[in-house]
Order: structure tokens, then C-alpha cells, then sequence
């Protein structure tokens, strides 16, 4: 298989999908709804409008870093790739394509919604971008930026954010998923991760420093996406002409070098074994879904199974399922409570844009997670016609559910955010 054939097959395949029609209304939707949030913001202020598009900015590009390991080795066809007689490097170049395509849909939903920066008062621009508060009597006037200038200083923000995305979060990815891939023992990495019992005398051999499967597939990505993410927002101040704890030079030449090293030492080093990484990354994924691991209620789900009735048992068995198979929706929860008192506790001058980006995005995916209760393997159609439950107490438990998870990981955070804020 040569990379030109290969990638013959994958547009093949994107046209059979047709998906692509659908990307790119789904981002002139998302970069449509977040300039009307920039415009809003922006009939107060021009640093109103500027921290809107930023904390929409930061979301929307979380969410991109957070999808990278789909694209590399959670894809669907990981385990069909892996069997296949396909070269390492055209694997790679393939799992970089992906990046980059959900990285080029990415920027043009963030350039979009900062168009209304452009069409903002020259004036008050002038005035919020000056580098010097005070009118000089005689010389030359103070630097300023006007509306076209100040969008070019957000696409340029937008494009740091950009080689993030797809350079190098891939490339930490990657690493971990061949670090995990190295072990000398990964027969005992997937029985630790699926949860089976292992002898008291077993010892796993693992390199120094890869812990858990889990722990590094995991943890390693996100590191380097908050890492990153610290060292950009250091030098946002430059989006309206101010300096920062981080001058913006040196921000793209942390954020550029490491990116570009990173990905080049990982086309260098893990190319050749990326059907390995797939393989073994494909195993141990499925060994982790092989094993029911049910663990009994949280107490705040016994708490609210008093109160259920004849939904009691109907809403256990969800919540024990969707902690079992959708764990993202803990972590993404522990995130967004994580973020509200970090809002809470900084108290910022221009708390809405920073209160409005996570209760939405909290929002949103509260939706996608009802629909998931309603879905295999949470609920088997045809199992559930045979129990002795009816259609009302199922419907009332996966409320129940979505309305406990909303209220633990968001509400009572935004709650605090808010009295923090006004006060």
C-alpha cells in the first residue's frame, strides 16, 4: 500500500460519508453563534468584545485538543488499520490529516465569530488600544490599532491556538500512545486497566514513568493541552495592543518551536511503529470495555433513589452504566466545576464572557449525554420491552439523571461563581 493509494481510499471514503457539507454548517453555525456573543459584548466595550472571543476561543479549541486521541487511536477503524498491511508512516500521515482538517474547521469557527471585532467604533478602538493613556502635546500620535488591525491581532491569537491543535498535541498524544505501546508487559497494563484480578506475586514491568495505560493515554495529552494553553494566555493582553506577563514574540516562538520539534520528533521516532501503537492502544481499549466493573451507588445516587419511586431502579442502572461506558462526562463535569470556582475565586473584572462559554458548553453536552441514556449500550430496545418497567419511570430516571449531573458538576459551582462575582 503506497501513501498516494491509501490516501485514494480515504477520500473514497469521506465521500461516501459526505460529511463534509455538514462540517461546514456545523461551523458557520458555531462561528455564527459566537460572533453574535462577541457583537453582544461588544455594544459595551471593546475589551468586552475581546475577552468574549477569547473565552469562546479557549472552549472551542478545548474541545479540539480533548478530540486529537480520536483521530489518532480512538478512531472507529483503529483495530481494522492495525491488521492491514499498511506501512507505520502512512498511518501517521493519515492520523495527521485528521488533525488537521478538525484543526482548519476549528479556526474558521473562532475567525468567524471574531468578525464583529472588525466592524467595531474606530474610535472606542482607538481609545482601548492605545499604548500610552496620556495625548502627547506635539509628535507623532499615540499607537492605536483600528477595527481591521485589532481582528488580525485575534486571527493571529487564533492561529497559536491553530499549531497547538495540530502539531503539537498530536505529537504528545503519540508519544504517550507509544510509550504504552513500549511496555514489556502489556498483557498486565490491560488486566490493570480492565479491572481483572491479578496474582499477589505478579509484578508488572513497565518503563520507568508510564504508570497505568490509562493514566498516560490520558493524563499526557492533557498536560501538554494546559501547558500550552498557560504559556498563550500569558500574552493575551496583546489582543488589545497591551503587554503581558509573556511578550507575544516569545509566546510564538515557546508555542511554534516546541510544536514543530515535538511533531518532527514524533514522525521521526513513532512513525515506523504506529500500526503497533494502533494494536495495542485497539486492545487495550477493548480489554477496558470487556469487563462490567459495576460498582454500587454514589451516595448522592442513593440519596436520589429515595426519592424516584418506582424509577429507583431504572435510574441505578443508568447511572451505573454511564459511569461505566461514558467516563468523559465525570471528567468533562469535574472540568467545568474545576473552571466555575477558578472563576469564582479570581473574581474577573469581565466575569459573563468566562461565566457564559462553560454554563453553555456545560448545556450543550447535557443534551448529547440525554440522548446517550436513550441509546445502546445504556438502553437495549428491545430488552427493555420485556422488563416490568414502564415507559414513565424509565423517562423519569434519565431525567433524574440529567438533572443531577447538571446540578453537581455546574449549578452549585455557578452558584458560587456568581455570589464571588457580586460581591
Amino acid at each position: 500500500m503506497t501513501p498516494a493509494r491509501f490516501r485514494h481510499w480515504e477520500r473514497t471514503r469521506e465521500r461516501r460519508e459526505r460529511r463534509g457539507v455538514l462540517r461546514w454548517l456545523l461551523v458557520l453555525a458555531l462561528g455564527g453563534a459566537l460572533a453574535g456573543f462577541v457583537a453582544w459584548r461588544g455594544r459595551d466595550s471593546v475589551s468586552g468584545a475581546s475577552h468574549a472571543w477569547l473565552a469562546g476561543a479557549v472552549a472551542t479549541f478545548m474541545v479540539a485538543f480533548m478530540r486529537v486521541p480520536f483521530h489518532i487511536y480512538w478512531r472507529p477503524d483503529a483495530a481494522l488499520l492495525a491488521q492491514l498491511p499498511i506501512a507505520g508512516p502512512i498511518l501517521l500521515a493519515s492520523a495527521l490529516r485528521r488533525c488537521a482538517a478538525a484543526t482548519a474547521a476549528t479556526l474558521a469557527i473562532v475567525l468567524v465569530g471574531a468578525i464583529p471585532i472588525a466592524f467595531l467604533d474606530d474610535n472606542a478602538v482607538r481609545l482601548a488600544t492605545r499604548t500610552l493613556d496620556a495625548t502627547p502635546i506635539a509628535g507623532d500620535t499615540v499607537p492605536h490599532l483600528t477595527p481591521l488591525g485589532l481582528y488580525g491581532h485575534h486571527a493571529a491569537f487564533a492561529g497559536l491556538f491553530a499549531i497547538v491543535a495540530a502539531c503539537f498535541i498530536p505529537a504528545v498524544t503519540v508519544f504517550a500512545a507509544a510509550m504504552v505501546a513500549g511496555s514489556r508487559d502489556l498483557l498486565q497494563i490491560a488486566t490493570a486497566v480492565g479491572g481483572a484480578p491479578a496474582r499477589r506475586e505478579a509484578r508488572p514491568l513497565q518503563p520507568p514513568g508510564t504508570g497505568s495505560a490509562g493514566a498516560v493515554l490520558g493524563a499526557f495529552p492533557g498536560f501538554g493541552a494546559s501547558v500550552a494553553l498557560v504559556v498563550i494566555l500569558l500574552a493575551s493582553p496583546w489582543l488589545t495592543n497591551h503587554d503581558g506577563p509573556l511578550e507575544i514574540l516569545w509566546a510564538v516562538i515557546l508555542v511554534g518551536g516546541a510544536s514543530l520539534i515535538s511533531l518532527a520528533g514524533a514522525i521521526q521516532r513513532v512513525g515506523p511503529t504506529m500500526g503497533d501503537i494502533l494494536r495495542d492502544v485497539s486492545a487495550l481499549d477493548r480489554q477496558r470495555l470487556a469487563t462490567l466493573e459495576i460498582r454500587p451507588p454514589t451516595a448522592i445516587e442513593r440519596a436520589v433513589m429515595k426519592l424516584l419511586g418506582a424509577a429507583a431502579l431504572p435510574y441505578s442502572k443508568d447511572a451505573r452504566l454511564m459511569r461505566r461506558r461514558y467516563p468523559m462526562a465525570y471528567a468533562l463535569g469535574a472540568l467545568v466545576f474545576l473552571v466555575l470556582l477558578i472563576i469564582g475565586f479570581s473574581r474577573p473584572a469581565d466575569p459573563i464572557p468566562w461565566l457564559a462559554v462553560p454554563l453553555a458548553g456545560a448545556l450543550v453536552y447535557a443534551v448529547l449525554l440525554r440522548r446517550r441514556l436513550d441509546a445502546p449500550p445504556i438502553e437495549l430496545p428491545r430488552l427493555e420491552a420485556t422488563l416490568p418497567i414502564t415507559p414513565a419511570a424509565r423517562t423519569r430516571a434519565k431525567r433524574a439523571w440529567t438533572v443531577v449531573w447538571f446540578a453537581v458538576f455546574v449549578l452549585v459551582p455557578a452558584a458560587f461563581a456568581a455570589v464571588r462575582v457580586a460581591i
